[in-house]
This record gives structure tokens, C-alpha cells and sequence, in this order.
């Protein structure tokens, strides 16, 4: 697992999503309170898969 993804995941469960399921290119995480799912591509995570998953997480909360 690259160091981004790993990253990537840390930031998903601190803002309290789960994995909801595994798929073959993506996994998805949901969060239950704000009922809103995010999908992390689980091949090539980079920089720019970091910042569109802090956005979608700042835009999922109302910040």
C-alpha cells in the first residue's frame, strides 16, 4: 500500500467514515452521521487523489 493511500485512509477515518465495501478499482467509505460516501481508487493514489479527498470531506461536513 503506497504511503498516500495509507494517508488517504487515515484522513477518511478520522473524519468518520468507514469502509462500506471493497470494489475492483475503488473502495468506499461512508459516513453514517452526514450520510454521505466517499470512493478512494485503490491503484495510483497521488497528491492529487490526497486533495480531492480533504475537499470532499471539508464540502461533505458544510465547512
Amino acid at each position: 500500500m503506497s504511503k498516500e493511500r495509507r494517508i488517504a485512509i487515515k484522513m477518511l477515518t478520522d473524519a468518520g467514515y468507514i469502509l462500506k465495501r471493497h470494489g475492483a478499482n475503488h473502495d468506499d467509505y461512508f459516513n453514517s452521521a452526514l450520510r454521505k460516501s466517499i470512493s478512494l481508487k485503490r491503484h495510483g493514489v497521488n497528491q492529487n487523489t490526497l486533495r480531492y479527498i480533504k475537499n470532499e470531506i471539508q464540502q461533505n461536513a458544510g465547512l
